[in-house]
C-alpha cells in the first residue's frame, strides 16, 4: 500500500519513546502579549502545536538533545518525493496584528543545497509573510518578508556560519501595518535587525510554524523551551 502523500493532522508519527519530565514549569519571558503557546515539550506531547507530516518526515517528541530539561520537538524532513514536516500553532484571533516568536533550535542535519531549514514563520491566512532560516549553502541567516506586491524581499542578518549540532536562541517580532510594518529578530540574545517601515503583505496574523510547508525541505531539527505572544495592536 502507498502512503507517500498521506497527511496526518493533529498528531505525530510515531517515534521511539522519550523520557521527560513532566510537571516542569512552562517557559516564559518579558515580550509583551496575551500567551498563546508556551512549551517545553516537557509533557511528552507537541500540543498545543498540531503537526503536518507526510511521507518520510516526522514530528516527534525526542529527549536525544534538549535545551534546559529532557525533552524536545524534533522535526525530520528528507528530500524524498512528498516528505514533509512541520508544527502550526494554534489558530490565532482575526483581531491580531503582532505576535513575538520565542524558541530554542538544535538544526543536527542541514538540508539541500539552495534550500534552507526554517526558524519561525508567520502567516496571514494562506500567506507566509514573514520567516527566517539558516540557508543551507552557507549557513547564513536571512530574513525573509513578502511584499504587497507578493514578491519575496531578502535581508542577511548573520553573514557567518551558524554552527550545527548547538542550541541557538532566535525571537522574532511581526506587527501587520501596511507599508510601516515591524520586524525585528534577535538571534543569540543579539539583535539583528529591527524596522518600522516593512513593507510587507498580510493585515493579520493567524499562525506561527515552525519547519517547511513544502516537501522535500530536508533538515533535523530539535526545538524547545517555545513562547509565543499575541496582541491586536
Amino acid at each position: 500500500m502507498l502512503v507517500a502523500s498521506t497527511l496526518v493532522f493533529g498528531s505525530a508519527q510515531a517515534g521511539s519513546a522519550a523520557t521527560c519530565k513532566t510537571g516542569t514549569a512552562a517557559p516564559t519571558n518579558s515580550f509583551p502579549g496575551t500567551v498563546a503557546v508556551a512549551t517545553n515539550f516537557e509533557s511528552n506531547s507537541l500540543s498545543p502545536f498540531t503537526p503536518k507530516v507526510s511521507g518520510t518526515g516526522t514530528a516527534t517528541i525526542s529527549s536525544a538533545s534538549s535545551k534546559s530539561t529532557s525533552c524536545s520537538a524534533k522535526l525530520h524532513v528528507t528530500d524524498d518525493t512528498g516528505s514533509l514536516a512541520n508544527l502550526s500553532s494554534p489558530a490565532l484571533p482575526s483581531t491580531t496584528k503582532t505576535a513575538y516568536a520565542d524558541g530554542w533550535f538544535n538544526i543536527a542535519v542541514a538540508g539541500v543545497a539552495g534550500n534552507d531549514v526554517p526558524y519561525f514563520r508567520f502567516f496571514s491566512g494562506s500567506t507566509r509573510i514573514a520567516d527566517v532560516y539558516r540557508y543551507n549553502s552557507n549557513g547564513q541567516l536571512w530574513l525573509r518578508v513578502t511584499a504587497p506586491t507578493g514578491g519575496f524581499v531578502y535581508t542577511k542578518l548573520v553573514s557567518g556560519n551558524i554552527s550545527l549540532n548547538a542550541w541557538h536562541h532566535v525571537s522574532m517580532r511581526v506587527s501587520t501595518r501596511g507599508n510601516s510594518s515591524v520586524i525585528q529578530v534577535w538571534f543569540d540574545g543579539a539583535q539583528k535587525y529591527s524596522s518600522y517601515s516593512v513593507k510587507m503583505a498580510g493585515t493579520n496574523i493567524t499562525k506561527v510554524q515552525l519547519g517547511a510547508e513544502h516537501n522535500r525541505q530536508k533538515g533535523d531539527q530539535y526545538i524547545d523551551d517555545v513562547v509565543i505572544k499575541r496582541l491586536t495592536s
